[in-house]
């Protein structure tokens, strides 16, 4: 029988909470005002999914604010990418109604939230008339910044002027903000189906980040973010690029994407936030996209997606775990065979399809508002929902099983997750240190059975069958 050992004694960084970013789904399901087979909303019920204790638990959001495009070309953003900018037009009027479909998904989810929802606001491209190309998808060669330095200013300005309206007529809480979003890649092209933006890292990234902190001086709320770049290594050398006056007093939270592994990148970037031990952080350092859907084995998508989490907090110590995509675009995922988004809505509507001559949807056999919980879906939950805001990650020697640990606050409570990757079963026993559990929860998902719960029988609490192809959360308590 393996043992894996959880330094309960040792606690590491203390969780803030999971979430997701809001583009592209909530400007797609922010207007499903219709009615689902619930009798609410079929927004309502994604939210009641998403954000409430009876779904995924999640306390984060990232509101992107959106560039538009330019009217007088082609459109070429794909069906809800192209985010409504506040002001479509150069010198044109501030746009109150322009992206309501976002912030009603927002307002909704400060309200399921009651108080503890932390919101940051990031940018993917500035507003498409700032841009080089006229094109919020990036310059003429994805290599070229899209963004004279020039322009730098009045690009902050503009973004601050989005977030007095967020926080001050819209009422809404701002903790962070982060005005770029994977600038150093070389994606960002004139065309392409979604809005991006090049900046180049070193002297362009701190210049920008520096504006933005000047811009917000009087918003000390308001925390800089960055430099979100799309995987661990580009984020480190993004950040090591950065000047010293920006690295040391303008860049209060460290963010990263894990669209590509690199383990000795994740512990340099851990070196940084804590120099000098988890209760007394640098700075916050935060894991906040990532997504998988490539290939049609659902099971083996929401797999990869604990190894993720696996590392993010046990080699990295993030201290916030956010999805890019709680929901994506079943159409797609049906014409590509894949299963991208935790959740798959049906945006087109068959009997008015927007996409017509793009994308048939007549015959594949759903509504507008359908959606289908995927397996990440419920692997999301086996964490989300019980490893709280809050909670200190714990030592362990469980890789093998992808083993993520936690302990609340108080100490009474300890959470254990466990990935059975085997096609059997394997017997575990956990050894919990000077934890004593008089209690133990057991939550079970394979591909058959999702959060299937069960009480472990006393005196063989930590004596663990794990079912084949499963995901095992353990909640302890003494």
């Amino acid at each position: 029988m393996k043992t894996i050992n959880i330094r309960t004694g040792c606690p590491q960084q203390t969780i803030e909470g999971w979430g997701t970013s809001l583009c592209w789904w909530a400007n797609a399901a922010g207007g499903w005002t219709m009615r689902g087979p619930s009798g609410r909303t079929r927004r309502e019920d994604l939210m009641q999914a998403i954000f409430s204790a009876q779904g995924l638990n999640f306390n984060i959001v990232r509101y992107n604010i959106g560039a538009g495009d330019n009217p007088a070309e082609e459109q070429h953003m794909f069906h809800f990418r192209g985010m409504p900018c506040f002001q479509p037009q150069e010198g044109g009027a501030f746009d109150k109604t322009a992206d309501q479909r976002q912030i009603w998904v927002l307002r909704r989810a400060a309200q399921l939230r009651r108080g503890d929802l932390i919101t940051e606001v990031f940018v993917n491209s500035p507003p498409w008339w700032m841009t080089n190309s006229q094109c919020s998808a990036g310059n003429l060669q994805a290599c070229s910044e899209n963004l004279s330095p020039l322009r730098y200013g009045e690009f902050i300005d503009y973004c601050v002027r989005v977030l007095d309206y967020l926080t001050g007529e819209c009422k809404l809480r701002v903790d962070y903000f982060s005005p770029m979003n994977e600038p150093a890649s070389d994606y960002w092209a004139k065309g392409q189906r979604q809005e991006g933006n090049k900046v180049l890292p070193g002297a362009h990234q701190s210049l920008l980040l520096e504006t933005a902190h000047r811009k917000l001086q009087q918003r000390p709320e308001i925390k800089i973010a960055g430099t979100d770049e799309t995987n661990p290594t580009v984020a480190l050398e993004s950040y090591q690029s950065l000047s010293e006056p920006v690295r040391q007093g303008v860049l209060r939270k460290i963010n990263y994407h894990h669209y590509l592994e690199d383990d000795s990148a994740l512990a340099a970037l851990c070196r940084i936030a804590y120099p000098n031990g988890f209760s007394n952080p640098r700075c916050r350092l935060w894991m906040d996209e990532v997504c998988y859907g490539e290939g049609e084995d659902d099971f083996g998508l929401a797999q990869r997606l604990s190894r993720a989490i696996h590392k993010d907090l046990n080699l990295a110590h993030a201290s916030a775990w956010v999805i890019w995509q709680a929901m994506d675009t079943l159409s797609d995922n049906i014409a590509r065979h894949s299963h991208w988004g935790l959740i798959e809505g049906m945006y087109q509507d068959p009997l008015n399809n927007e996409l017509a001559g793009t994308l048939d949807v007549s015959q594949m056999g759903y509504d507008l508002g359908d959606t289908i919980f995927t397996m990440q879906y419920y692997v999301m939950g086996h964490y989300s929902k019980y490893i709280l805001p809050g909670y200190s990650i714990l030592e362990n020697d469980g890789d093998a099983f992808y083993c993520v640990a936690a302990v609340s606050r108080g100490g009474n409570t300890l959470v254990v997750i466990l990935c059975n990757l085997q096609n059997a079963p394997q017997t575990l026993e956990l050894a919990l240190g000077g934890f004593v559990p008089q209690t133990a929860e057991m939550i079970v998902s394979t591909n058959t059975a999702q959060w299937q719960r069960a009480e472990l029988p006393p005196g063989r609490l930590t004596q663990v069958e794990l079912q084949p192809s499963s995901i095992t959360t353990l909640r302890f308590t003494r």
